[in-house]
């Protein structure tokens, strides 16, 4: 798979793959379409004031390609670097990168608003919020990451149509009469109605017979793409769609971020 490094990240660390618990995030600039969902999205789920947006759609454009106008759309959530430069720069520690998933977060209770951060971030990750006098940066929804819930025999009853008589897989218990787990279009759970009952998951597990663990969902901005131009996940559940992009499109890598770039046929930042 040839993935392109972004400029200030071509040293020994960052050439190398992340790992296969890393969180990631793979965003198709083809499919984005300038919608901004992502940006309203990300406010909400973290109740931001006015100024900062921890998720940016860049427009480029439009321009003329071919006879034809063109703009690309490029979302830029922090890149979550490793190393991380607003990391190093903290004086108090506040600004954290975790080591089981390399998701890069501000401890509120720790920064003092120094904006060393801000400085030392060659991408405008780290915002400052004038409303609490601190630095709030976008965590990948670390909170929807680490959600977790175990379900019940019972409860997957009012989710799910049981069907063990139906000969589906053993693996999985809870699915529709043809042994198809009920999922809607965006991956959530749905009812029996068809409405969805969360965002998109990352992983799911059989504890015990009577019962399955949803650990993680995706973060908002990917949850509510419109064109599903994101995929967020684990790098061992992204790499496979990465590879299949990286047979006829470039991928640019920016940490824990992979753009699928677009043909020749949209407005390249650097065309010029």
């Amino acid at each position: 798979m040839q993935v392109q490094i972004a400029e200030p990240f071509k040293d020994d660390v960052e050439l190398r793959e992340p790992r296969d618990g890393d969180v990631v995030m793979l965003i198709d600039l083809k499919r984005c379409i300038g919608c901004f969902s992502c940006e309203t999205a990300c406010k909400l789920e973290h109740e931001l004031s006015m100024g900062p947006r921890l998720i940016r759609v860049i427009q480029v454009g439009p321009r003329e390609i071919r006879g034809r106008v063109r703009t690309l759309y490029i979302p830029m959530p922090c890149f979550h670097c490793s190393p991380a430069a607003c990391v190093e720069s903290c004086p108090t520690g506040a600004m954290t990168k975790r080591s089981k998933d390399g998701i890069v977060f501000v401890d509120s209770e720790k920064c003092i608003g120094c904006k060393r951060c801000m400085q030392a971030c060659p991408f405008g990750a780290p915002q400052y919020d004038s409303r609490t006098g601190r630095v709030v940066k976008c965590n990948f929804c670390m909170q929807r990451v680490d959600y977790s819930r175990t379900y019940t025999k019972e409860e997957l009853k009012r989710i799910y149509r049981y069907s063990y008589e139906h000969g589906m897989h053993p693996r999985l218990p809870v699915a529709d009469e043809v042994g198809n787990i009920k999922r809607d279009s965006k991956g959530r759970l749905v009812d029996e109605s068809g409405e969805p009952l969360s965002g998109r998951k990352l992983a799911e597990s059989r504890e015990e017979p009577e019962s399955i663990t949803y650990s993680g969902l995706w973060s908002a901005c990917a949850t509510k793409c419109s064109t599903e131009a994101m995929t967020f996940g684990y790098y061992r559940d992204v790499r496979k769609l990465i590879e299949e992009k990286a047979k006829n499109r470039r991928i640019h890598r920016v940490g824990s971020v992979f753009y699928a770039l677009p043909t020749e046929d949209f407005p390249l930042p650097r065309s010029e």
